[in-house]
């Protein structure tokens, strides 16, 4: 599974998509997922000096930011999409008046 990439960050935009949408119906994978986090968080947090040992809210974190990461991807998607289809309709606009012009005169 992508366990360690999620929780190292390495997932691509379309993996880390796919992972959020399966560990949300699969109760067994967000399990393994909170026991894999704990554990290589808990290995992180002993090389620190924090004593934030809430490990569980720590992974709840981090999905929420991965959501909210994939929530702004889709945004800037959409986003570009509109503006592409605006400039379109701006070319298109700008042709048929042209085109009026022209055979208008």
């Amino acid at each position: 599974m992508l366990f360690p990439q999620f929780i190292d960050n390495t997932l691509s935009d379309e993996e880390t998509e796919a992972f959020l949408e399966h560990i949300r119906v699969c109760p067994r994978c967000r399990s393994e997922l909170e026991t894999e986090f704990m554990i290589v968080e808990g290995v992180r947090l002993l090389d620190t000096d924090s004593e934030d040992y809430d490990l569980r809210d720590t992974m709840t974190q981090a999905v929420r930011r991965a959501y909210q990461h994939m929530r702004g991807v889709r945004v800037r998607t959409i986003a570009a999409a509109s503006v592409n289809t605006l400039v379109l309709l701006a070319l298109a606009g700008t042709l048929l008046l042209e085109l009026r012009i022209y055979f208008m005169g």
